[in-house]
């Protein structure tokens, strides 16, 4: 039978071993990387100064060509597609099922060319260097490193998980006093995911550069009063 000496000192010891794996090595965020695929689900929170909120959760599949975020109480996504040659993004309309196509030539024009690593991480890595690493650990079993800083007239507080490269908290104050605030609320491995996107191969889909000869489309005319006239790019969340 041990001595109670001996049960403090073996007590002790698990303490000391249980602090060193706290102490575990935090994987650098490597935003250059091929981020590994992954379905997650975030919510976004926007406050405004007076007082008021609202809120909207959406849902994120990435692969190492396609990304895909859907808002399923708004019934809209957005589409991202990659090749040698080009990138797609497809804004979808699933209650119409229908949707509406962009060629990079076309983001070029309305000045929405995308990287396709901010798309990917949900992470301007622009943004990020322009940020002070403030701490960095393991939380509830994964790897963190988090952002703080002041870029122009906005306040950034960003989390990342370094494992998945995902952000579990972005927090954006802006100098209106508007604060956004976009958070990881799960996430699973791509295989793993209980839901899936919604089925659009078989969507009508039009050309951004075609809009011309739709102008009297009820879809299109609906679609250009609720996203800003001629700009139809947008976000799923």
């Amino acid at each position: 039978m041990h001595s109670p000496m001996r049960n403090a000192a073996m007590s002790l010891l698990l303490l000391v071993l249980v602090g060193c794996g706290d102490q575990r090595p935090v994987p650098p965020l490597e935003l250059a990387q091929s981020p590994p695929p992954v379905v997650a689900e975030f919510r976004t929170t926007v406050e405004s100064a007076q007082g008021g909120k609202t809120l909207s959760q959406w849902r994120f599949w990435r692969s190492h060509d396609r990304i895909e975020r859907e808002n399923p109480a708004a019934q809209t996504g957005d589409l991202w597609v990659r090749d040698d040659r080009t990138l797609f993004h497809t804004r979808l309309y699933h209650a119409d099922r229908r949707g509406i196509e962009y060629r990079s030539e076309d983001l070029q024009i309305l000045n929405a060319s995308p990287d396709w690593t901010a798309l990917s991480t949900l992470l301007d890595p622009r943004l990020i260097g322009a940020l002070r690493e403030r701490e960095h650990g393991w939380r509830d079993g994964y790897p963190y490193r988090r952002y703080t800083g002041e870029v122009g007239d906005v306040a950034w507080d960003i989390t990342v998980r370094t494992d998945s490269m995902l952000p579990t908290r972005i927090e954006r104050r802006g100098a209106d006093r508007q604060v956004e605030t976009v958070e990881l609320l799960r996430s699973f491995e791509f295989g793993e995911s209980p839901w899936q996107p919604t089925a659009s191969a078989d969507y009508a889909i039009l050309d951004y550069a075609d809009l011309g000869d739709h102008e009297r489309d009820p879809f299109v005319m609906r679609v250009q009063a609720g996203e800003g006239g001629g700009h139809l790019h947008g976000h799923a969340h």
